[in-house]
């Protein structure tokens, strides 16, 4: 289930990827945190801030999906 928030306000895009209740969240860098269940540990969102600066998708899960999806919303992404 994929389901996205956008705030423009504050710069940030939320990408729901599953419906399971969030156990911890893992930050990638001071842009980029993944929510993930407690059980399988799986991830279930992506919080991605400052995304007018662009995106850097390594790290990321489902990356292919979220790349289609931002490029769509008119997002730079990045490999790197």
């Amino acid at each position: 289930m994929l389901h996205v928030d956008s705030d423009p306000v504050v710069d940030a895009i939320y990408i729901q990827l599953d419906n399971e209740p969030i156990g911890y969240t893992k930050e990638l860098d001071d842009n980029r945190l993944i929510d993930y269940s407690m059980n399988p540990r799986k991830p279930v969102g992506v919080d991605l801030l400052a995304v007018s600066e662009g995106v850097k998708l390594n790290g990321l899960p489902e990356v292919d999906t979220i790349k289609t999806l931002l490029e769509a919303l008119g997002v730079r992404v990045y490999n790197g």
